[in-house]
């Protein structure tokens, strides 16, 4: 996964860079369909703000922010929030692929047909 780093109205630090690309490289691991994630880190007059895009290879992107007065703790509130928000976007899908209803052409109150071979119960030999 690709991890863009950018720095807003600010120079960052190698080590809040490296902090940054360690912590949230790991997302992947959340869901398989992260395909890249932007950091944008954005100085306010008091606060730090970290914006982190998810892009993944369905849907639109996802966006949260978490601000706070030093960089390396945003950028842990902003991977916890992402990482909530990724686990129930998964959770989602994988309960949508599980609620599709009947296949198509079945009519309600059907048993499923059966394939070429199997037995019918009590049509015994």
């Amino acid at each position: 996964m690709e991890v863009q780093i950018t720095g807003r109205h600010e120079e960052l630090t190698d080590s809040v860079k490296e902090y940054a690309q360690e912590k949230l490289g790991a997302l992947s691991r959340f869901h398989k369909g992260l395909r890249a994630l932007e950091v944008v880190f954005t100085e306010d007059s008091l606060e730090k703000s970290v914006e982190l895009i998810a892009h993944l290879s369905r849907g639109a992107p996802i966006v949260v922010t978490a601000k706070h007065e030093e960089p390396l703790a945003a950028v842990d509130l902003a991977h916890d929030k992402l990482e909530r928000v990724l686990k129930k976007e998964k959770e989602k899908r994988r309960d949508l692929a599980r609620h599709k209803g009947p296949p198509p052409g079945a009519r309600a109150g059907e048993p499923p047909a059966r394939g070429p071979g199997s037995r019918a119960a009590g049509g015994g030999e």
